[in-house]
């Protein structure tokens, strides 16, 4: 019905001259019903053209003319799509890929169209031809542009001033009109470059209203044309018909590109400028956790020895004491306390990104089939909780232990965003992320996705801004840390991953995890029987922390190895380099007041070859994890550590140097 209305209106009767309508709307409709319908509208465009065409000419010459315009909206159509045609016309390039394409549908059409003439004796000149090539391309031009730019830009932010600026723009283009048609009275033959007065105000239109603002201005401007044309006015009316319809045509088309590619130059400005101010917004957001992290590295280095100490010689005490003895009871509490002190700083080193992490390569549908029953335990009965590990290639190298805090620390998150029951999903997957939907930061390459998704009470745009900073909650006082989940950010980032949260008020919140795959096999570890393993071997202590070197000298000599101890690097070296002395182990803080443990162990090495290394350290800072002052795989032990902690990773790096 809108084809058949669109063609009555424009089929002007002709003048004594012979003029004919410039352009042909129906074509346009066709091609933008295409394309926002898509394929389901060709039988409604072809039935359109047939009765269209019918009323005023032969049945089989309708029928070409109908086939004609069927090929030319899907020879425009896989035209646009090969192209990678964005239909939001906010792109410089493609209005110019919009005029190619319709300039070589409109040529299929225009073939079928007078063949169907033809079998309407009706005499076929290359006159003819060019005209209905020109007319349909014109139509399908204005009219697409017309129809996308309405349906798929960017809306236009209307307000009383927008809106009078807008009528203003109207008026003025009536008034240029009239006044073009004075000018034309008054000064015949003179008149064809002042037509073009109108580019300045199509290119404004662009500018201050965008792809659709430009589009109906041009419309506008079209719309007088033709009516110009019919009454034999106009420009270019003294110019044979030919030339009147090239002219015309010409002009309408520099008029549409002017418009149009102006308005794509805006949006693609508007676009790097949002751009723009998001990665700034980013940057200030990494600046802003850095520093916390900075300062929570710091805070957990110191506290971290203290812990030590204070864990370390509350098991000596507990050890001494019988189990009857009712001040064992005062010992567990304090070991408990500070136990529950050392998951706070091994959190705060998580988020600051400055602990070092013990890698190994395992498979992440493992590790979640692991944690899920104490994972089930958390979330209590009234919450239905889905395990769906989809990922094929689930393999990443990430710490075992952090991964599961990460895993857990965001099951709880969710939980507590259903206070009145739900359901939490937890899967993974296999993704590969584009430029655009990772951070500028991320590496390319395929990654492994874990989501945890709850159908809980969700997040404004304001928590969701904050959700990764330390400290930061919404749970009433006493009920959450706020270190949950900047924990989870720490460690993940640290992993060469990042973490994207989608969440809105009452729509619930997911987190997505993405971890970068590897090709490596994922390693089975073996299970410890719970003992204390010691030794008969000689190690060399290096630690400038009096307490700690105390306490690990003492807990050493009960596990039945020999010790000799140091205060500093440079005093170590001294002890190592003394040929009466055989080490089989150095036990070496990685910061210390004169030398970095590394260095320590490197000279000791070039003396002692088969001397082995096992670096201790409260807290690593950027220098250790990010420059490679402590290699990655390098045997660690985290400081605040217990005695058994000690005990075990000691043995591991003896017997694995006798394996060797």
């Amino acid at each position: 019905m809108l084809y058949w209305l669109a063609a009555e209106v424009t089929l002007f009767p002709t003048s004594p001259e012979g003029r004919i309508a410039p352009m042909w709307p129906p074509a346009g409709i066709a091609l933008a019903a295409m394309l926002l319908g898509g394929p389901r509208m060709l039988p409604g465009v072809a039935l359109g053209a047939l009765v269209t065409t019918t009323i005023h000419i032969s049945f089989a010459s309708a029928l070409a003319v109908a086939v004609g315009m069927v090929l030319q909206v899907v020879v425009d159509a896989r035209l646009l799509q090969g192209f990678d045609f964005d239909q939001r016309l906010e792109r410089v390039r493609d209005p110019l890929v919009l005029a190619a394409v319709t300039l070589a549908g409109a040529a299929v059409a225009a073939v079928l169209g007078l063949v169907g003439l033809m079998l309407n004796s009706v005499d076929v000149t290359w006159q003819g031809f060019f005209v209905r090539w020109m007319r349909d391309w014109l139509g399908a031009l204005l009219v697409v542009s017309l129809a996308l730019t309405w349906t798929r830009s960017r809306p236009i932010q209307w307000t009383g001033p927008r809106i009078a600026e807008a009528m203003a723009l109207v008026i003025g283009v009536l008034l240029l009109f009239q006044l073009l048609f004075g000018l034309w009275a008054l000064f015949p033959g003179h008149n064809v470059p002042m037509a073009f007065t109108f580019f300045p105000v199509v290119g404004y239109a662009g500018l201050r209203f965008g792809p659709a603002g430009a589009s109906t201005l041009i419309a506008l401007v079209a719309s007088f044309a033709m009516w110009v044309l019919a009454s034999a006015s106009g420009p270019f009316a003294a110019l044979p018909v030919a030339m009147t319809i090239f002219l015309l045509h010409l002009f309408l088309l520099l008029a549409w590109l002017s418009g149009q590619t102006l308005a794509a130059v805006r949006a693609e400005w508007e676009d790097a400028l949002q751009r723009r101010i998001a990665l700034e917004e980013q940057l200030r957001h990494s600046q802003k956790m850095e520093a916390v992290g900075r300062l929570a590295g710091g805070i957990a280095h110191d506290f971290n020895n203290l812990l030590t100490a204070i864990i370390g010689y509350t098991e000596i005490v507990m050890i001494g004491l019988d189990p009857t003895d009712p001040r064992r009871g005062d010992a567990e509490e304090i070991a408990r306390a500070a136990m529950r002190a050392a998951d706070l700083t091994r959190q705060m080193l998580a988020f600051s990104r400055k602990q070092v992490l013990q890698p190994k390569v395992l498979d992440l549908n493992v590790t979640l089939a692991k944690v899920e029953p104490m994972l089930r335990r958390v979330i209590g009965e009234d919450i239905i909780m889905v395990i769906a590990p989809k990922a094929t290639q689930p393999q990443v190298r990430v710490d075992p232990g952090q991964i599961e805090q990460v895993i857990m620390n965001m099951v709880v998150n969710a939980r507590d965003a259903m206070p009145h029951g739900g359901r939490l999903t937890v899967e993974t997957g296999d993704v590969a992320p584009d430029a655009a939907g990772r951070p500028a930061d991320a590496r390319p390459g395929s990654y492994v996705m874990l989501a945890v998704s709850d159908s809980g009470i969700g997040m404004s745009a304001d928590v969701r801004a904050r959700i990764f900073e330390p400290y930061f909650t919404t749970k009433d006082v006493g009920k959450g840390t706020g270190l949950g989940l900047s924990t989870a950010y720490g460690i993940v980032r640290q992993s060469d991953g990042y973490i994207q949260v989608y969440s809105e008020p009452g729509q619930g919140t997911t987190f997505r995890v993405y971890l970068p795959r590897t090709d490596e096999a994922a390693r089975i570890e073996a299970v410890g029987d719970g003992t204390m393993p010691g030794g008969a071997e000689h190690i060399l202590l290096v630690e400038d922390d009096p307490s700690v070197r105390r306490l690990s000298r003492e807990v050493l000599i009960r596990l039945g190895y020999s010790v000799t101890e140091a205060a500093s690097g440079r005093a170590g070296l001294a002890l190592g380099s003394d040929d009466t002395r055989h080490f089989d182990l150095a036990l070496c803080d990685v910061i210390l007041g004169d030398m970095s443990g590394p260095a320590v162990y490197e000279a000791l090495r070039a003396l002692r070859p088969t001397v082995r290394v096992l670096y201790m350290s409260g807290y690593a800072d950027e220098a250790i994890v990010r420059t490679g002052v402590l290699e990655e795989g390098q045997p660690f032990l985290q400081k605040p550590f217990t005695s058994r902690d000690l005990a075990v990773k000691i043995r591991d790096v003896l017997d694995r140097h006798e394996d060797d």
